[in-house]
């Protein structure tokens, strides 16, 4: 294509962005005004011309929704989730917008919880509407096979479909094309969430009569295994990856045998920057070797890549920092980068940024780099390291992610010191740290595990969640990580754990030289700390009115402190 091409296909280009821009802005104003067939066809011609428009989707399946046709509604949602799985971050919303549209599941959540910790029988649960009712609406499947199910009634009602699939698979019955993608939908969960669902004597036996017929096994049968163990670690497992399987039963054999045999083989492959000897790295290595964290399926989508000025303006609106020389292609270090969504995530929003990854744990980070998009891979390398050994890296950054780290080191100031002779002067870092007061109810419950005596296995953790939900205590229920078995060992049954106040954060800033920008979190809270201090003018860099804001709502970071701060220019 030649330079006139080229200038004619950008007019076309902007011409057609121009077009999608005022159909959107025309079915906006439709719906606004609840004139809500003009606003389904503004958005379906909008989608005609632009099918991945994630906004659109969502909005077509509100309009659909309020014209009571849950099913279109469903498909849309779906889709939208599907563009943008990072939605998923935010699980509550979408289980109220999935039980508003599919009223039997909500009636089987509402029956299943009230009788838990018995199982109900299958037709109860249902209440005769039977699972053809639930079993193929598109936002149920997309949410069982995309993201763990972050909702205790939803979790105990899948539950018991759980068991009362496996009875049928256990009794040899036939299972029809819709029950098999169910089942196997469900397995999908189940190897996301680690199997943390509990299951009953009964049923163990079943799975463990399933497991004596191997390698003579029927697809249903082997779809129902896959509810209550990776396949992968079954006699043969492996071999299962070379036999024909109808097509929901064979994705579930992609997910559970051979992407764990590319992750193997991709171990080989990470380069070690640094040796592993301290007790408390080598603990928590331990930790994530045996419990990646944390597990993820989609990486975030429909990402506008920014400059590095722009997306910290984005991060902290009104934040005052010092403009950073490399805007146009930071060099980014994530320390403790896990399974891998947040350099993934990185790479993508930072326009030109060449990021390095480096974690404890080769189990995680061959996790991170099978789910590398490939679009990112020259600009994204892996590495197995100690933060404590990385003073002789010989390299330096602009950017610095080390927001699930510190908090699990020996020393968390020990380590930010190291990473801070890593920080170019005038660099940011991105840190995240466990607030004491909002993380109360997580101590409470640590002290209950421990009190218990349960260990960090699989089977005490889901013993442990069962029980803790019987207790004073089950409001932990509220906290996203109770949800998966690696996710739930970190929160609970960590090696390694400090908590902090902001006090304590601003005197270690101090310590260390570094200037506080601003937290990172939802306008909400920043609308709420601007009423609370209108009059006194405080600003957003305040730790002191931060602190009394925190103060007046402990739960203001449940989830972390995370936060952003300067290094000095030299």
């Amino acid at each position: 294509m030649n330079r006139r091409e080229r200038r004619a296909a950008a007019k076309q280009s902007a011409a057609a962005g121009n077009d999608t821009a005022a159909l959107f802005a025309e079915a906006v104003r439709c719906q606004q005004h609840q004139r809500l067939e003009d606003a389904a066809r503004a958005y379906k011609r909008l989608l005609k011309r632009a099918p991945d428009h994630a906004e659109a989707l969502n909005n077509l399946g509100c309009v659909l929704q309020a014209q009571g046709k849950p099913r279109e509604a469903s498909a849309c949602f779906a889709r939208s989730l599907a563009l943008v799985p990072q939605l998923f971050n935010d699980f509550a919303p979408i289980a109220a917008t999935l039980t508003a549209l599919l009223p039997p599941l909500g009636a089987a959540m509402r029956r299943a919880d009230a009788a838990w910790p018995a199982r109900l029988p299958f037709d109860r649960l249902l209440a005769g509407s039977g699972l053809a009712a639930i079993a193929d609406d598109p936002l149920l499947l997309t949410i069982l096979q995309s993201t763990p199910v972050r909702d205790v009634a939803l979790e105990r009602a899948l539950t018991v479909l759980r068991a009362a699939l496996l009875e049928v698979a256990a009794g040899g019955g036939p299972a029809d094309d819709l029950t098999l993608a169910f089942c196997c939908a469900l397995a999908r969960q189940c190897f996301v969430n680690e199997y943390v669902f509990a299951s009953t004597p009964e049923e163990n036996a079943r799975v463990d009569a399933l497991v004596r017929k191997l390698p003579d096994t029927a697809p249903a049968e082997l779809a129902a295994l896959a509810m209550y163990g990776p396949l992968h670690a079954l006699p043969q497992g492996q071999s299962l990856a070379e036999r024909r399987w109808p097509h929901p039963v064979d994705e579930v054999v992609t997910q559970q045998v051979r992407e764990p045999m590319e992750e193997r083989a991709l171990r080989a492959a990470i380069p070690r920057l640094t040796a592993i000897d301290d007790d408390v790295s080598l603990r928590v290595r331990q930790q994530y070797e045996e419990n990646p964290y944390p597990r993820w399926v989609y990486a975030a989508g429909n990402v506008e890549p920014l400059a590095l000025d722009d997306y910290l303006r984005n991060a902290m609106p009104g934040a005052a920092f010092d403009a950073l020389a490399a805007h146009n292609a930071p060099e980014v270090l994530v320390a403790g980068c896990g399974t891998g969504s947040l350099p993934i995530e990185l790479a993508r929003k930072l326009a030109g940024a060449r990021v390095l990854a480096i974690d404890l744990s080769l189990a995680s980070l061959a996790y991170a780099k099978r789910k590398t998009p490939a679009d990112i891979v020259s600009r994204l390398d892996y590495a197995q390291a100690d933060i404590l050994k990385l003073g002789d890296l010989g390299r330096s950054f602009d950017v610095i992610d080390a927001s699930g780290v510190l908090h699990h080191m020996a020393e968390p100031a020990a380590g930010l010191r190291v990473l801070l002779q890593l920080l170019r002067p005038g660099g940011v870092m991105h840190l995240g740290l466990y607030s004491a007061l909002a993380r109360r109810d997580v101590t409470a419950a640590r002290a209950y595990v421990a009190e218990k005596n349960y260990q960090s296995t699989a089977e005490d953790i889901r013993r442990a969640r069962q029980d803790i939900l019987t207790t004073h205590l089950r409001d932990i229920g509220r906290v996203g990580d109770f949800f998966t078995t690696s996710e739930c060992r970190d929160l609970l049954f960590h090696v390694q754990e400090h908590q902090m106040s902001i006090p304590q954060i601003k005197a270690l800033l101090a310590d260390t030289g570094l200037r506080f920008i601003g937290f990172a979190f939802d306008p909400m809270r920043a609308r709420q700390y601007a009423a609370m201090f209108a009059q006194a003018g405080r600003s957003t860099a305040d730790l002191d009115a931060w602190h009394d804001f925190e103060t007046c709502n402990p739960d203001t970071f449940l989830g972390m402190y995370q936060f952003w701060v300067q290094k000095p220019p030299a």
